[in-house]
């Protein structure tokens, strides 16, 4: 019952959280134990699990009549995940410890929702309760950016909630279009994908299912709310579309589309690559442009994400093993920078690039932590970032050099965004607002953060030996 645990437990602290919203810090506190007890659940459950495929798993009957049941399973893949969403969690919370002034206690509800279902996708095996998670992220979602973003933050938020319900649509005609082929109504995925199912009607499933993984996901042209929604939001908010919303989309092109539908993946892979490849430049490209930090992170996230659609795609061992790699690496990154730029404004009240600068003078231990995430941002050796994004790259190559050669040149575009950024925050003259070094909360979570990028970037066999099986079980049979 573990996994059951690891839904209940982030879902009961944001009841109580909400519950205790006037008394003082305690929301902050319940929401940390919360979310600390799931991450120790975790740790047990694969510790303890088994040596075969499923680290746990649970059936658990909800709606027999109609072939519903709450049915979980935890390998490697999705204990990463899991263990990432419940530490983004803790730390979404330690970030907006002064930032957030109202509502506490449903703002922290909020936030230990949000985890929870997302906890929810990445554990759930049968599909209409997958979609059931996938639309539930939304809600908690849409109020951390409605409530307590900035500027135009209702417009961003109902962007946000707009595009992303319209391609869940997409989703559910796929999962109940699936349901339909089956010989007994069943939206067990295990079962599902033992269906022999023409290669055009995987086709035509496939494109519903990933409509809502590329709109979660980002990839151009389906990435519009992102930029807003990432702008806009809490730093609460921020980390928890960079590190979790984004990687359920990749978790599901990871997860789903070759299990149920391999033949239809074969057919659909070259144009996956394709997608991804101009997807990665175009949100490079742009990034160069921003002037404002926070809106540069959120593009350079667009082709992240689409090196990881690539890495899909392409459907072979290096180019699989990159894209985890690269989902947890983004996790971290993307994070830790949101992270910086919104202790940044909560000092300085601007994110514009010309107006800041100077941080080694000011504030050291804020620069060297910039400079650290801006190295993984440009995927430097010794970052997690570099192992994800090589190893792409050398299975892209694989497959099809021209498009190897499009994910290189990404690399080199990086370069300038990345270290645009640095310039503009840390170098030239201090800034003449007055700004005080990283306090002990955010150093603590800045060192978290640290340890996952370099760990990961030092021994990539922490995670590619984790997610193994999974990776195996995502091979393309054939490729084109």
């Amino acid at each position: 019952m573990a996994l059951i645990a690891l839904l209940l437990l982030p879902m009961l602290g944001g009841f109580a959280a909400y519950f205790l919203g006037g008394r003082g810090e305690a929301p902050r506190w319940v929401s940390i134990a919360s979310l600390a007890v799931t991450l120790i659940v975790l740790i047990v459950s694969v510790a303890g699990g088994d040596d075969g495929r499923w680290l746990a798993q649970v059936d658990l009957p909800w709606v027999p009549s109609f072939g519903i049941s709450i049915n979980l399973a935890l390998d490697g893949l999705s204990a990463a995940l899991v263990g990432i969403a419940a530490g983004l969690g803790i730390i979404g919370v330690m970030a907006s410890w002064h930032e957030i002034k109202v509502d506490s206690g449903l703002f922290h509800a909020c936030l230990c929702w949000t985890v929870s279902a997302t906890i929810g996708v990445f554990l759930s095996f049968d599909l209409l309760v997958f979609a059931f998670f996938w639309e539930a992220q939304l809600i908690p979602s849409f109020m951390l950016i409605a409530v307590w973003g900035h500027g135009a933050k209702e417009s961003a938020a109902l962007k946000f909630l707009i595009f992303n319900a319209v391609a869940g649509f997409g989703l559910l005609a796929g999962v109940f279009g699936l349901a339909s082929m089956a010989d007994t109504m069943t939206f067990n995925a295990f079962t599902l994908a033992e269906l022999k199912l023409s290669t055009p009607m995987q086709v035509w499933l496939l494109l519903g299912f990933s409509l809502a993984f590329l709109v979660k996901l980002s990839v151009p042209p389906f990435h519009a709310w992102l930029p807003d929604a990432h702008t806009l939001a809490p730093t609460a908010g921020s980390i928890l579309l960079a590190g979790l919303l984004l990687k359920t989309g990749a978790y599901g092109l990871f997860r789903f589309s070759p299990m149920l539908f391999p033949d239809g993946l074969v057919v659909l892979a070259p144009y996956g690559i394709a997608l991804g490849a101009a997807g990665a430049l175009y949100g490079g490209v742009v990034a160069c442009g921003q002037t404002d930090a926070k809106r540069l992170v959120a593009y350079t996230s667009v082709a992240h994400m689409c090196i990881v659609l690539m890495g899909v795609a392409a459907g072979v061992e290096y180019a699989l093993a990159g894209a985890a790699v690269e989902m947890v690496a983004h996790s971290f990154s993307a994070s830790a920078l949101f992270l910086l730029i919104g202790a940044l404004y909560e000092r300085t009240q601007t994110r514009d690039l010309r107006e800041l600068g100077g941080l080694q003078q000011s504030a050291p231990r804020f620069a060297a932590a910039f400079a650290l995430f801006c190295s993984a941002l440009l995927a430097l050796p010794g970052t997690a970032n570099f192992v994800g994004e090589a190893l792409v790259v050398v299975g892209i190559f694989q497959v099809s050099w021209p498009f190897a050669l499009v994910a290189l040149s990404t690399l080199i575009v990086s370069v300038v965004y990345g270290t645009r950024l640095l310039k503009g925050v840390t170098f030239g003259a201090a800034s003449p607002k007055v700004v005080r070094d990283l306090g002990w909360r955010e150093v603590a979570t800045v060192i978290a953060l640290a340890v996952g990028t370099v760990l990961v970037g030092l021994y990539p066999q922490s995670v590619i030996g984790l997610v193994g099986p999974a990776i195996k079980a995502a091979l393309v049979p054939q490729l084109p």
